[in-house]
């Protein structure tokens, strides 16, 4: 079960026997531990009661790979495990239950897992045993029998920050990530939509932890209002570095050249993000990236006015091209701007820019200012 559906289908219901984490995400780890410990202590739980063992203490991790002669490292695996079952075994001295938490539980699994499947088919129901593991074979008995009966299989793995590969026909904004932040907007009282959250997301990276403290300050920024905004985001973080880029486009698209020109200024003076979502202040790489992107900008509105030329519409558009369709009408806006007959001359000034960007001695400013202003040209009657 994909962490986005425990929270949604089963925080709020009683603790389960048995919980497997699994994935490579520590900040979903840790929100799923604080809601199931939060259901804990709501249903008669008490401090004494939270046991904590650690897989690693046993070097655990080279479990499955000791010699047959090392019976002090057996003993000692062995005798945590047997710890970890006698306490889910046993009721509790103080309190309702016991919410038993197992870190670095990897080898644990592998080498018990005959012993947790039994378990997991008779658990001692009034306690709660979770073991966090990096990874789990889903093939497998032990998590097969994580069917949401007796337990859950919770996958905490890296969110998609954009549609997964397989959802094409979804706008860019709806991803694992924005409907994440979404949900864990609500933990600081505030509502959020996917645009807005997208919003967000483009000026943070998808660090958890970072859009977490961006959301806490963004929930006292937005005051008494219950939803935060997308100029809520823009008020208080300032225009992304993608967005910035997007506006070079859209000004290019329209044929504004001092626009255009100013907003090219700006990315060279404050950096632009490369592909790793990291700032680069490199003027060359700057200047190559703006190319490269103008192209591709460029090359839509081609298509597009091809498909127009031919008396399609919106629906032919979005078939036929790349657009996605928050920006349709945005882009045969753009599109209209520009004459089929003058594209391919278009194209060879981007391809001259490009060339002279590898292998000029002129400044990366000066090309990419030339390249706009040969792009924003009207055509001649």
């Amino acid at each position: 079960m994909k962490f986005t559906d425990f929270i949604r289908k089963h925080s709020k219901t009683n603790n389960l026997p048995v919980y497997i984490m699994g994935g490579n995400e520590y900040f979903l780890k840790k929100q799923a531990l604080t809601v199931i410990k939060e259901q804990f202590f709501l249903e008669g739980g008490v401090k004494e009661g939270l046991i904590e063992f650690n897989g690693k203490e046993t070097g655990s991790n080279s479990i499955v790979n000791h010699a047959e002669g090392n019976t002090g490292q057996n003993v000692k695996v062995s005798n945590l495990f047997n710890g970890i079952i006698d306490e889910a075994k046993t009721a509790p001295m103080f309190g309702k239950h016991k919410l038993i938490i197992v870190e670095n539980a990897d080898g644990l699994l592998v080498k018990y897992q005959e012993r947790i499947l039994e378990y997991i088919k008779n658990p001692f129901s009034i306690n709660c045993m979770i073991l966090e593991v990096l990874s789990i074979d889903k093939r497998t008995k032990l998590a097969k029998a994580m069917n949401g009966e007796q337990g859950i299989l919770i996958e905490c793995d890296k969110l998609y920050d954009s549609p997964a590969p397989w959802e094409t026909k979804k706008p860019e904004y709806d991803s694992e990530l924005t409907k994440w932040i979404v949900i864990h907007a609500r933990n600081y009282g505030k509502k959020m939509n996917l645009k807005s959250a997208f919003c967000l997301l483009e000026r943070t990276g998808n660090s958890l932890a970072i859009i977490d403290r961006q959301l806490d300050a963004l929930s006292i920024f937005s005051g008494d209002r219950n939803e935060i905004s997308i100029e809520d985001i823009q008020m208080f973080s300032g225009v992304s570095h993608r967005e910035k880029l997007f506006n070079l486009l859209d000004a290019i698209g329209m044929k504004n050249t001092i626009s255009a020109v100013k907003i090219a200024e700006n990315i060279f003076n404050i950096g632009m993000e490369n592909e790793r979502k990291a700032i680069t202040f490199d003027p060359g790489s700057i200047a190559i990236a703006i190319v490269i992107s103008s192209h591709k900008r460029m090359k839509d509105l081609w298509k597009i006015l091809r498909v127009l030329d031919k008396g399609g519409n919106k629906d032919d558009i979005l078939k036929k091209t790349s657009v996605k369709r928050p920006f349709v009408d945005k882009m045969i806006e753009q599109a209209q701007n520009f004459k089929e007959e003058e594209m391919s001359e278009k194209w060879k000034y981007m391809l001259e820019a490009d060339l002279l960007c590898k292998t000029s001695r002129l400044s990366p400013t000066l090309i990419i200012e030339q390249l706009i202003t040969k792009l924003c040209l009207w055509p001649r009657n």
